[in-house]
């Protein structure tokens, strides 16, 4: 009965971990995003390093970053849920 209810803590935990990694590349989405659109202003703040390319190449990729990781935390919540565990 112990390793059940550390197996569901665990998965528990990892849907939180998800739902972090999703809004965390939300943040990156929304920066990359004013990369794209003030160039000048973030190109010079990064020392050239993050420019309009980059920006828009990152801004690409965490756009499905975000999608894969908000499905998984959407799946662990709903499975969760329709097998009966807590709401804490």
């Amino acid at each position: 009965m112990l390793t059940r209810v550390a197996g569901k803590t665990t998965i528990r935990r990892l849907g939180h971990w998800f739902g972090w990694l999703a809004l965390a590349f939300l943040v990156l989405t929304l920066l990359t995003g004013y990369g794209i659109t003030q160039f000048r202003v973030v190109d010079p703040l990064t020392f050239g390093v993050v420019g309009k390319a980059v920006s828009q190449r990152w801004h690409e990729t965490v756009a499905l970053l975000i999608v894969v990781f908000l499905a998984l935390h959407v799946s662990i919540a709903l499975w969760w849920r329709l097998r009966g565990g807590s709401t804490q």
